[in-house]
């Protein structure tokens, strides 16, 4: 049997249609020109150098995948997902299965929470082993980064479905106590959160950010 003993691994999931945005979220890009796709990876593999860890970041792209690959740092690893439509959980579990059998687990992350910053995925980064699961939690509420450890991988290929992603299982594991929480609200100024998620042109234009393409 092969060990587990590599570090864990990242994984972004950035494979949504956008419905709601107008468009793919992954071709979001700040008034700079910077692309929200670029400044996630980077945040996830600073963390991963911070702690001295081999960088497998895992991106999982959906649709206009060509011209999101372009904004994907090269030393991550990006994965197609062509059932997209079938939701977020064909998302996950197309990352998930990209996870080395080796790894101690991985540390997931929605590509539009634009204000979770590096060290919320490194303090999932600390906690991760085998066994674990765990939450970044904001002022107490459970949110992104979550810490899932090899043992719980199985599990969560077999309960995800349709834009359930992990809740199910989460909840699951909540009402025995076997999630562990962990603070990161701290990290950010007072009144910001990691919760807030940019799913339409209003809320992106809050954060700077807008679909390539059609900035005025």
């Amino acid at each position: 049997m092969e060990q587990v003993n590599e570090a864990p691994s990242l994984l972004l999931l950035a494979a949504g249609s956008g419905t709601r945005m107008g468009g793919p979220k992954a071709l979001l890009r700040r008034t700079d020109g910077t692309a929200l796709l670029t400044d996630q990876v980077e945040r996830m593999l600073t963390a991963a150098a911070a702690r001295g860890l081999a960088s497998d970041v895992i991106v999982v792209l959906g649709p206009v995948s060509a011209q999101a690959s372009l904004l994907v740092p090269r030393s991550a690893r990006i994965v197609e997902n062509s059932d997209h439509r079938q939701g977020l959980s064909s998302s996950l579990c197309a990352g998930l299965r990209a996870v080395p059998h080796s790894a101690a687990g991985v540390v997931i992350s929605l590509l539009d929470l634009p204000d979770v910053p590096a060290e919320a995925h490194g303090r999932l980064l600390d906690v991760t082993a085998p066994e674990t699961l765990a939450r970044a939690q904001w002022n107490s509420v459970p949110g992104h980064p979550v810490a899932l450890g090899r043992e719980h991988i199985a599990e969560a290929l077999a309960s995800a479905a349709g834009d359930e992603g992990l809740r199910a299982m989460l909840r699951r594991h909540s009402g025995s106590g076997g999630v562990t929480g962990v603070e990161c609200a701290d990290l950010l100024p007072p009144g910001s959160d990691g919760l807030v998620d940019v799913d339409t042109p209003e809320a992106a234009a809050q954060f700077g950010l807008h679909l390539e393409g059609t900035h005025s």
